[in-house]
């Protein structure tokens, strides 16, 4: 395949994370800010977070979406129109409704939004491992990376300033457009009809979902995406929980991790996804896992805010863009893994449930743990667990 078509098909995937998380970016951060600003209660907000609910489970439909085809098209193109084309228009709905006084209206758009966003984001999984070529996977995820990281700027931090000046109505209007743009943009990303040669279809549906822990190596590597999630306990989250504490302002604080981080974070992406293809999955994920580590220690003096203002955005920053490196490095190697069979999107999507989880189970326990033993506590053993992650990937025969 000619470099140009390559850097067209990176770009293009790229784009559609891009896409992908303005919507998740303005759920996530900013829709937040803007229901208690609109006077919407807290116990409301709280419900609002378990639209999202149904992604936790989204692999048990995962194997429908790599079996079946619909609209006539190659599986995933087919279920990625359906689908994002359902997303698009349920938040078209919201138009109709006022976040405060339809409050019920709004979170049923919402709900129906991340049903189809869920067949969505399969589709799109399992198309980026059918196309990706073993040596394609670690540039194409830098650019993947690069969008995440954009639209997730593009949706929280710059939607939230931007939201007194546009409304609710602008605000929706944006998100629609950003849903509905990437719909020609699947008609340009080639897709091969066959799976690769090394796929090996399994027997049903239903036996998809625990193959992947029946090929080898498999069941050690879904403890290790729960333990490196677990080590990336302070996080984002805490950090803000943190700075907060030590009397940062809001604005501040969304500038330093919500914008300059992951815009940093967006352009060292597409450097390191060139890096990392000219190094080992082992020596790229290891490298990130153990840099991690580092800025946890680093960060401890945080906690007691021990540090010059300067220094303390420098470590912040740095850590912003360290994690999403080591997600990008990791997911290099869930690409791998998800090539192992026919049924890509189910193990893309049984490696990003496992990784939700133990996101989930962190974002609990960090500030309870901080509550009880202190942040810096919690800090110190973040960093352990990055190296107990190191040891164990440097003894891990799959990678």
């Amino acid at each position: 395949m000619k470099t140009s078509t390559i850097q067209v098909k990176f770009l293009l995937l790229g784009l559609l994370m891009t896409s992908r998380w303005v919507v998740y970016g303005f759920l996530g951060v900013a829709l937040v800010a803007v229901l208690r600003k609109s006077g919407v209660e807290l116990a409301q907000i709280a419900q609002l977070g378990s639209a999202g609910f149904l992604f936790m489970f989204k692999f048990l439909w995962a194997p429908v979406v790599d079996r079946y085809r619909i609209l006539g098209l190659p599986n995933y193109k087919g279920w990625y129109l359906l689908s994002q084309t359902v997303c698009g228009l349920s938040l078209l709905a919201l138009l109709w409704f006022h976040p405060k006084n339809d409050f019920n209206a709004v979170f049923i758009c919402l709900v129906l939004a991340s049903l189809s966003a869920s067949f969505r984001d399969i589709a799109q999984d399992g198309l980026s491992v059918k196309i990706l070529s073993a040596s394609e996977r670690p540039t194409a995820n830098g650019y993947m990376s690069a969008g995440f990281m954009l639209g997730m700027v593009l949706g929280g931090g710059v939607m939230l300033a931007l939201y007194d000046s546009i409304g609710w109505s602008g605000a929706v209007w944006i998100l629609v457009l950003s849903t509905l743009a990437p719909l020609p943009l699947m008609a340009f990303l080639p897709q091969p009809d066959a799976a690769p040669a090394q796929a090996r279809p399994t027997k049903s549906s239903w036996y998809a979902l625990v193959a992947f822990f029946r090929h080898p190596g498999n069941s050690q590597w879904a403890a290790l995406i729960m333990l490196m999630t677990l080590a990336g306990i302070t996080g984002p989250s805490l950090l803000v929980l943190i700075l907060v504490d030590n009397g940062w302002s809001l604005a501040r604080v969304g500038v330093v991790t919500n914008i300059a981080g992951p815009l940093i974070a967006a352009a060292l992406s597409l450097a390191a996804g060139y890096v990392f293809a000219r190094t080992t999955r082992r020596v790229a994920l290891v490298s990130m896992i153990a840099l991690g580590a580092f800025f946890s220690f680093a960060k401890m003096p945080i906690a007691s805010n021990s540090y010059p203002e300067l220094l303390t955005m420098a470590i912040v920053i740095l850590s912003v863009v360290t994690a999403a490196l080591t997600n990008l490095a990791q997911k290099i190697i869930v690409i791998d893994k998800a090539a192992t069979s026919s049924d890509m999107g189910t193990n893309f999507t049984i490696q990003g449930a496992l990784n939700q989880m133990g996101g989930t189970i962190a974002s609990v326990a960090a500030p309870a743990l901080a509550s009880v033993t202190g942040y810096a506590n919690v800090i110190l053993m973040a960093g352990l667990l990055g190296l107990v992650c190191v040891v164990l990937l440097l003894r891990y025969k799959h990678l």
